[in-house]
């Protein structure tokens, strides 16, 4: 077991300073490790060992066998991808190669955010824009909790600005004087939304809404800020519905938050190699985006085998196929219920890796802080290619 000195670490590795998407845990102090993290950095296990069917086995011999169920020509699933942006970009090229379907393990928040987009189109922003040309900023069913401090540091803003232009929209209590917020009673999110239409100048505006609403008339960038979750669809088709309304005669900006695993880093190798941001099957006539069709609880039905690639998460919510493959951290809970587990190096612990914020700050380096024996990610697919 590795025991780290905890004034050693300055940063939270695995939720990348953003809390949003990742076990709900409130990271107030950037200069702080959340509770999430600092568990798996002492927890960590340095000696893990590779598995076939629960037992115990060279590095060697779990490769070779990976190679025998690749060479069978049967078709594969890729699913998880959590981790860093060389090791994505690295499994990408393996599942164009071989003609497999790629998924992520965040992959029905990306949907839900890109699927309404396609439906309701908008206009995307990013941090620096709202940085310089921001005077108006709605987060839409965040609470102030759920947002990193080094997003408002970075920001920028003096106090007076945040007050008058950053209005939070949700259910939970009022945190802080620093910001404006509305609340709403728990369950009614959707009928509050609809005064939200805060440019039908034809429609009584209830009081609380009255500062926004004089707010949203003067301003020339205003943006919305809403946090995609898995279970929230319709939810999310309600939000961009009003934005369309609102873009008749007012742009609204809109900036989200993809989460945790490294979701943004993903998306962002995705649509570079493919212009598809998930979902992708690649097949002989090339990339084709699928996000209704590429769900592993459906393509287990008629898929046998699964590739899982997970680096931060050591328990993740795998839908377990006939035939299991598990490349990544190495203290996964479920190593022996799969046909192959392969432990390998974790960004930001036994290796470096570049991630990409949740909250569209920028890029981070994952420094590595203690040596292992584990190969890393990209060595084990530079070899399966």
């Amino acid at each position: 077991m590795l025991k780290e000195n905890k004034k050693n670490l300055k940063k939270c590795l695995f939720c990348f300073n953003s809390n949003i998407g990742f076990n709900k845990q409130i990271v107030k102090n950037n200069s702080l490790l959340c509770k999430s993290n600092e568990s798996n950095l002492e927890d960590y296990l340095i000696n893990s060992k590779p598995m076939i069917n629960g037992e115990e086995v060279k590095h060697s011999q779990v490769i070779l066998e990976l190679k025998k169920f690749i060479n069978t020509k049967e078709i594969f699933h890729i699913d998880g991808l959590s981790c860093d942006i060389q090791s994505i970009s690295k499994v990408l090229n393996f599942a164009e190669k071989k003609k497999y379907s790629i998924n992520h393990i965040d992959g029905k928040r990306i949907n839900n955010f890109y699927k309404s987009f396609q439906k309701y189109g908008g206009s995307f922003t990013s941090f620096n824009e709202i940085k310089n040309r921001s005077d108006l900023m709605i987060f839409l069913n965040i609470s102030e909790d759920e947002i990193c401090l080094e997003f408002f540091e970075k920001l920028d803003w003096t106090r007076k600005k945040k007050k008058e232009s950053i209005f939070f929209f949700n259910s939970t209590q009022k945190k802080s004087d620093e910001f404006s917020h509305i609340s709403y009673k728990e369950g009614s999110f959707f009928e509050e939304l609809n005064y939200l239409n805060i440019d039908n100048k034809e429609r009584r505006i209830k009081k609380k809404f009255e500062g926004l609403k004089k707010k949203f008339e003067k301003a020339n960038f205003p943006v919305v800020l809403c946090n995609i979750e898995e279970n929230n669809n319709a939810q999310i088709l309600s939000i961009y519905s009003l934005i369309k309304l609102i873009n008749k005669k007012n742009r609204l900006r809109i900036y989200n938050f993809l989460g945790s695993n490294n979701s943004s880093g993903y998306t962002n190798v995705c649509v570079t190699k493919t212009g598809y941001p998930n979902s992708i099957n690649f097949t002989e006539r090339g990339s084709e985006y699928e996000p209704d069709e590429i769900r592993p609880e459906s393509l287990k039905e008629y898929i046998k085998f699964q590739i899982y690639i997970s680096n931060f998460e050591e328990n993740p919510k795998l839908n377990f196929f006939k035939n299991n493959i598990f490349i990544g951290n190495p203290n996964f809970i479920n190593k022996n219920k799969t046909q192959l587990f392969i432990p390998t190096k974790t960004p930001g612990i036994d290796c470096s890796g570049l991630v990409v914020r949740p909250d569209g700050i920028g890029v981070i380096k994952l420094n590595k802080k203690i040596d292992s024996d584990y190969p890393s990610l990209s060595e084990i697919f530079e070899d399966l290619m």
